[in-house]
Parts: C-alpha cells; structure tokens; sequence
C-alpha cells in the first residue's frame, strides 16, 4: 500500500488507519494475542503463533474490508458535469 499512500497521502491514509483501527479493536475484544512480535499473516502457518486463531484471522479480514470499503468510497472518479452535458 506504500505507493499508493505516496501517490495520494490524503485519502489513503485515513482509509488505511480506519481499517488498522477496525482490525486492532477487534483484536483486542476477541482475545486474538500474536505470540511473535511481527510476522502479519505469515504467522497463522507457525504452530501455536496466534491465540484464539479465528478471532485473528476475523479481524483482518473485517479490517482489510473496511479499508477497501473506504477507498471504493474515497477514491471514487469525480464526474465532470460540463463534460456530462456537452
């Protein structure tokens, strides 16, 4: 996501922190705990990584879910009214 929070800082990274929010709240009210101290989702292939491993995986999920919802919203082409009517 680095080139496009570069091309467009503005709306990306708000929609990315949205997402990251989502995710880390949900994360915390299910219980997920990541044993290691970075990895993302490679982690889920290490044994006994991730606590309550469903809840972990849901909350990626619903967080890069919210991030795309916000950037289909965010990003979405703006109509030129001047060109719609000639």
């Amino acid at each position: 996501m680095l080139p496009f929070a570069a091309k467009d800082p503005f709306r990306v990274i708000p929609c990315l922190m949205a997402g990251s929010a989502v995710c880390g709240a949900m994360s915390l009210a299910l219980g997920a705990q990541l044993v290691v101290p970075h990895g993302g989702i490679f982690v889920l292939f290490i044994p006994n990584a991730v606590a309550h491993l469903g809840a972990y995986v849901l909350a990626i999920v619903t967080g890069t879910l919210v991030t795309t919802a916000a950037l289909f919203f965010v990003k979405r082409p703006l109509v030129d009214s001047t060109a719609a009517t000639a």
